[in-house]
């Protein structure tokens, strides 16, 4: 049994880098340099795919609360003894919830923000 190396994190400093992010594991979301049409334009003509964000946010949800529910239906039929991975799948739901919500808040304050300058 091999351990793969701990791979060093990379600083953000604006958001055109976070189109360079790839993918680790299956349990991120998805976030490639290829922008489809969803992006916005920003001032240097790069793209930036924000509505992407919100999309993989919401499938997280979806899938992490199916999971929980297979658990939960497996742990009552009898079919499943395996808890802990249970209580993982609930803990999992409840922080893509919990991005989720946040993801929501920064949304509303920046439109809030936006819409109170004056022009």
């Amino acid at each position: 049994m091999t351990i793969d190396p701990i791979q060093p994190m990379q600083a953000i400093s604006t958001l055109a880098d976070v189109t360079k992010i790839k993918k680790i594991d299956g349990n991120q979301p998805n976030i490639s340099g290829v922008v489809g049409t969803e992006g916005t334009e920003s001032a240097q003509g790069a793209k930036i795919p924000f509505k992407s964000f919100f999309e993989d946010a919401i499938q997280d949800v979806i899938s992490t609360d199916q999971q929980v529910n297979v658990d939960a239906q497996m742990l009552a039929t009898g079919q499943s003894d395996n808890l802990h991975q249970y209580s993982i799948d609930i803990a999992k739901a409840q922080l893509s919830i919990d991005l989720l919500v946040e993801m929501r808040n920064k949304a509303l304050d920046s439109y809030s923000e936006i819409m109170r300058m004056s022009v």
